[in-house]
């Protein structure tokens, strides 16, 4: 008996975890580079331009949500002044 409870209890608690495509989701404007990559993760790629740097990053997606073409999503953090300005989907960032 208790060994099933065990195993019931690890399955609960699985599906309550952050899956990495959600992580965007913790990530708010004001936020400094060390707060985002500790959600994050270090970022993939970066690009650099007139008082601003992008970091840019692929998660992969809920197990439910992937298919064989697909994944992961691509995210954006934009930041200004060391701080988070901006950031989203690649597939729906705003042109600066």
């Amino acid at each position: 008996m208790k060994p099933s409870i065990l195993a019931l209890a690890a399955i609960m608690l699985t599906g309550c975890t952050t899956t990495p495509d959600t992580a965007i989701q913790r990530v708010h404007a004001g936020m400094d580079r060390e707060q985002v990559q500790s959600i994050m993760g270090p970022p993939e790629t970066a690009a650099y331009g007139p008082g601003k740097d992008c970091a840019y990053y692929n998660l992969l997606k809920d197990f439910w949500l992937r298919t064989p073409w697909s994944l992961s999503n691509r995210y954006y953090v934009c930041y200004g002044d060391g701080k988070v300005e901006t950031f989203g989907r690649v597939d729906a960032a705003p042109a600066w």
